[in-house]
C-alpha cells in the first residue's frame, strides 16, 4: 500500500487536492465523496494500513440490500483526502466539483484485520455515518477490478431508499432513482441509443498496443496449465483473461480456462442464438460454490462489446443497459466475468416486441423420474402437433427439457403468451396426475412436473442451446432429437463440457431448424379459439 500513484497522477501545483503521506495510525474512517467529473460518481474510501483505500461508485452507494453496487478500485489516497471538498480545475486528473457526501467510522465485522481481509477480496464492515449506517459487504469479483458493495439485512436497511445528491446532476436532477430490474420496453429498439440518466455506458480501450504481440485466444487455449491473467488476441480486439486457473468446478477440477475452452470450441454453433439479443447475466466470479448474482444492467464495458439501453418498468425514467449476443468477443468475455450461462431473449433488436420462439421448461419435482420427463415431453409434442406446429427439445442441463416451438416473429408477446398458456393447459390435463400448470411449489405435489410457460414474455429468458449450467459436472443444455427421448437414451447429466463438442460433431446441428422455421400462427390460433389479429 502506498500513495506513487497518486502523486504521479496530480500536479500540487495546480490542484487544491492534499498531497498527505502513510500515516501510521489507523481509525477505522470512512468518506464517501459525491464527484462531478467527466461523468458523475461517487468515491468510497476506507482507512487501511495507513491510506485510504478507494473505490469508485458510479451510482453511489445504496441503503437497499436487493441493490448491487459496481465498485472500482482506484489509486490509494492519503488520509488527509477524509476532509477533502472542493473544485478540481479543468485539465487535472478528475477535474470537477468533489464533495463529502457522507463520513464516519467503521467497524469490522469478519475475523482478521482490515489489510488482510481486503488482500483476499472480502470486507464486511458496519458504517457509522449520518447517511450510511449498519452493516456492509464489500468483496472482489474475482479479477481485481471489479467489486460489489451490497448493504446487508439489518434495522438501517431500506427497500424504498433513494440517493439525494448534494449538487443536482447536468439535468437539474437531485435524485439517482432506484431502477426496476425488468425491462419494459425501448424508445430506440434498433440500437439503443437512450442512455439511463443522460450518462451513455463507459467504453474502455480494447485495441492491441502498438508494437504489442499477442497470442491467439485459439493458441492460447490449446496449452492445457493455463494460470494467472494474460492477453489475447481475438479478431481485432484484446481480451484481458483474468485467473485463468480459477477452479469453476471443484469436484470436477474444472476452470476457468476449460470453460473459455469450451466456449471457444462451441461458438459456431451457440453464436446464432445469441446474436441481437439482450443478455441477461448470471455471474459466478468464484465459481459454482462462491457468491452469485444476476445483472441486467452494465455501465463499463469494452469497446467491442454492444449494448441497447431497455427502458426500465417506471414508465421510462430509467434505462437498463443490456448486453448485446453475437459476436465471439463478447461470448469470451462474459465468460472471462464468471458468465457460465447464456440467457438470451426470445426476441432481438429492431423487433423486440415480437419472440421468434416460445418455450415450455419441463420442471421435475424432487421425485420425479427422468423417464417420467421424457413421457411428459412426447405428450408435449403430440399435444403441439395437434396445433399444426413443429418442435425441437433440449435438455435444460439442470433438471428438465426444454420444448421449443419457433414462430414468425411477427406476433406481440402477449398472443404468444396466451397461446403458450393454452398448450401448457393441455399437456398437463393430457399428463394426467404427472403435470401440473400450478405455479405456487407449495400447491404442486414432488412427483409432478410443472409445465412452465411463464418465461414465455418480454425481457424473459431461458437457458440458451449448448450453454454450460452451473451444476456439478459442468453439464450442458443439449438439444436431444424425439427419438432418442422416446428411445430413453440419455439423462440430464449425459452432455457435459467434456463430450458436447463430439456429440455435435457426431450427430450435426439438430436444433438449428429453431432458427430457420418461422412458423406461422393462425391456424393455431383458431384451432385454440383465440384471435390472432
Amino acid at each position: 500500500m502506498g500513495l506513487e500513484k497518486y502523486h504521479a497522477k496530480r500536479d500540487f501545483r495546480r490542484t487544491p487536492e492534499p498531497k498527505g503521506k502513510v500515516s501510521r495510525a489507523n481509525k477505522h474512517r470512512f468518506v464517501c465523496q459525491e464527484h462531478h467529473a467527466s461523468s458523475l460518481h461517487f468515491d468510497f474510501r476506507l482507512e487501511i494500513g495507513g491510506v485510504l483505500k478507494s473505490w469508485s461508485l458510479r451510482k453511489g452507494p445504496s441503503m437497499d440490500p436487493k441493490v448491487r453496487r459496481l465498485a472500482v478500485p482506484t489509486e490509494d489516497h492519503p488520509v488527509e483526502y477524509l476532509d477533502f471538498q472542493g473544485d478540481i480545475p479543468a485539465g487535472n486528473y478528475g477535474a470537477g466539483q468533489h464533495r463529502i457526501w457522507d463520513s464516519g467510522t467503521y467497524e469490522l465485522l469478519d475475523d482478521g484485520k482490515a489489510k488482510e481481509n481486503f488482500e483476499t477480496g472480502k470486507l464486511k464492515f458496519e458504517l457509522n455515518g449520518k447517511k450510511l449506517k449498519g452493516t456492509f459487504n464489500l468483496f472482489s469479483l474475482g479479477s481485481g477490478d471489479q467489486w460489489l458493495l451490497v448493504k446487508s439485512k439489518d434495522e438501517y436497511a431500506n427497500g424504498q431508499w433513494r440517493l439525494e445528491l448534494l449538487i443536482p446532476d447536468k439535468n437539474g436532477n437531485r435524485f439517482i432513482e432506484k431502477k426496476s430490474a425488468g425491462p419494459k420496453r425501448s424508445k430506440d429498439p434498433e440500437r439503443g441509443t437512450v442512455k439511463k440518466n443522460g450518462e451513455p455506458v463507459i467504453r474502455t480501450s480494447a485495441k492491441i498496443k502498438r508494437g504489442e504481440k499477442l497470442p491467439s485466444i485459439a493458441s492460447v487455449l490449446k496449452r492445457r496449465e493455463l494460470k494467472g491473467d494474460l492477453r489475447a488476441k481475438v479478431g481485432e480486439s484484446a481480451l484481458q483473461l483474468t485467473s485463468l486457473d480459477r477452479v469453476y468446478w471443484p469436484k470436477e477440477n474444472i476452470t476457468k480456462a476449460d470453460l473459455l475452452r469450451y466456449y471457444l470450441q462451441m461458438s459456431k454453433h451457440i453464436l446464432p442464438y445469441l446474436k441481437d439479443r439482450p443478455i441477461i447475466m448470471k455471474r459466478y466470479p468464484a465459481g459454482i460454490k462462491g457468491i452469485s448474482f444476476h445483472q441486467h444492467d452494465v455501465d463499463s464495458v469494452p469497446e467491442f462489446v454492444e449494448t441497447a439501453a431497455l427502458e426500465a418498468e417506471d414508465g421510462g425514467k430509467h434505462t437498463v443497459d443490456y448486453i448485446v449476443g453475437g459476436n465471439l468477443e463478447t461470448h469470451l468475455y462474459l465468460a472471462n466475468l464468471g458468465a457460465i450461462e447464456r440467457h438470451p431473449w426470445h426476441s432481438r433488436l429492431g423487433n423486440l416486441e415480437c419472440p421468434d420462439w416460445f418455450v415450455f421448461d419441463l420442471d421435475p419435482g424432487e421425485k420425479v423420474e427422468f423417464k417420467q420427463i421424457c413421457e411428459v415431453a412426447l405428450i408435449s409434442q403430440a399435444v403441439i402437433d395437434g396445433y399444426g406446429l413443429k418442435s425441437f427439445a433440449k435438455t435444460s442441463g439442470s433438471r428438465g427439457i426444454h420444448v421449443y416451438v419457433p414462430v414468425k416473429p411477427i406476433y406481440k408477446y402477449e398472443l404468444i403468451a396466451d397461446l403458450a398458456a393454452k398448450l401448457a393447459r393441455e399437456i398437463a390435463k393430457q399428463s394426467g396426475k404427472a403435470a401440473t400448470v400450478e405455479r405456487s411449489k407449495s400447491a404442486r405435489k414432488s412427483n409432478q412436473i410443472y409445465v412452465d410457460h411463464l418465461q414465455n414474455a418480454y425481457g424473459k429468458s431461458v437457458v440458451a442451446p449448448y450453454s454450460v449450467r452451473p451444476k456439478s459436472g459442468a453439464t450442458v443444455s443439449a438439444p436431444v432429437t424425439w427419438e432418442e427421448i422416446q428411445k430413453r437414451s440419455f439423462n440430464i447429466s449425459s452432455f457435459t463440457i467434456e463430450n458436447m463438442v463430439d456429440r455435435v460433431a457426431q450427430i450435426g446441428e439438430i436444433f438449428r431448424p429453431v432458427l430457420k422455421r418461422s412458423q406461422r400462427l393462425e391456424n393455431a390460433f383458431d384451432t385454440a379459439g383465440a384471435s390472432w389479429k
